[in-house]
């Protein structure tokens, strides 16, 4: 049963966290905020997603958010989220980010592979 809204009033993560980036950025490309404020370090943003009723996938799609768990790929131990900008042929893809060491403040781009540990979400 839930009464929970499935898209976000406005961005609520702490600047410049990569939370913060990716429901910025997910909302220039889709319009709308994710819906979760608690309970969502990065890591947690696939459970949370699956709750809210938005969409999981192994599979890599076009300004989708990439969450990445814990040591997965480069992320620290909080998960990392971004958005991806690009999808190439193999699967893998170019994500923007922020918070992505060892540039905290601003936006980078980074190639990331499908595979353990690693989701994609959207509306």
């Amino acid at each position: 049963q839930y009464n929970m809204p499935p898209t976000g009033s406005g961005n609520y993560f702490p600047y410049p966290s990569c939370t913060w980036w990716a429901n910025q950025r997910y909302r220039q490309l889709h319009g709308v905020y994710v819906p979760w404020t608690s309970q969502s370090n990065a890591w947690q943003w696939t459970a949370r997603a699956y709750q809210f009723g938005w969409q999981v996938s192994s599979r890599a799609s076009w300004g989708a958010i990439i969450d990445l768990q814990p040591w997965v790929q480069g992320a620290y131990g909080y998960g990392h989220v971004g958005v991806v900008e690009r999808v190439y042929w193999d699967g893998s893809v170019l994500a923007s980010n922020m918070s992505w060491w060892p540039y905290p403040n601003q936006v980078t781009y980074v190639h990331f592979y499908p595979g353990y540990g690693v989701t994609f979400i959207q509306w």
